[in-house]
């Protein structure tokens, strides 16, 4: 009697858990859903107006979903946007620790010459906030670069020093200026030649500017 008991309890406890995995799944394909219809309602009004002048109710109305479904994923629009980024526009910057430049932006270049109308959206004169946040991101890829070639050279000294700060700054808004030039001007450059103005210009920087901390530090 007392094992059959016990193999009924656990019958139970095992349906309580499959209709609770079940449940779950459920959940997350639907905030996967909410997710991606609040991504693309984002990205189709980039398309149309600035960032700037983005709200997130105009988000919410293009999404077909309420104000308090929108903030139980995103903590405000500035927060849409560093997801955005993460998941689609970090990957397209690789690392190259071992170049002097630290970072191959091919990639994010072809992207700014394929969707021009977004990325005006987010480094024209109503951008509002988002040419900050693309520099925050920005800094924070070229931090990982930095942190790999310290622990390959032994170069860059750990932590938040000056030389860190402004090496990571510095490659970051040069960067976003060769973006932000190429966006104003139209220009034909292919995105290879685009990386290569960037990666001239900060390769080079970077060594001569190695080359005065070393001094300073010895």
């Amino acid at each position: 009697m007392a094992l059959t008991k016990h193999k009924s309890a656990s019958v139970s406890d095992n349906r309580e858990n499959d209709r609770e995995n079940r449940a779950n799944l459920k959940q997350d394909r639907r905030a996967v859903q909410t997710r991606r219809q609040l991504d693309a309602a984002f990205v189709d009004l980039l398309h149309r107006r600035a960032y700037g002048n983005i709200r997130v109710s105009d988000i919410t109305r293009k999404a077909g979903v309420g104000r308090a479904t929108f903030y139980a994923h995103y903590s405000s629009k500035d927060d849409l946007l560093r997801s955005q980024f993460n998941r689609t526009v970090a990957p397209m910057l690789a690392l190259k620790p071992q170049d002097p430049c630290p970072l191959d932006a091919s990639a994010l270049l072809a992207h700014v010459q394929a969707m021009p109308r977004i990325y005006k959206a987010l480094m024209g004169p109503a951008a509002g906030g988002a040419p900050r946040i693309l520099l925050e991101r920005f800094e924070q890829r070229i931090e990982e670069s930095l942190a790999l070639r310290a622990k390959l050279f032994r170069d860059i000294p750990a932590g938040l020093n000056l030389y860190q700060v402004v090496t990571t700054r510095f490659v970051a808004s040069s960067l976003f200026t060769v973006m932000e030039c190429f966006v104003e001007t139209s220009a034909p450059e292919s995105p290879q030649a685009l990386q290569a103005i960037f990666s001239g210009l900060v390769g080079g920087g970077l060594v001569a500017f190695g080359k005065i901390a070393s001094v300073q530090r010895n």
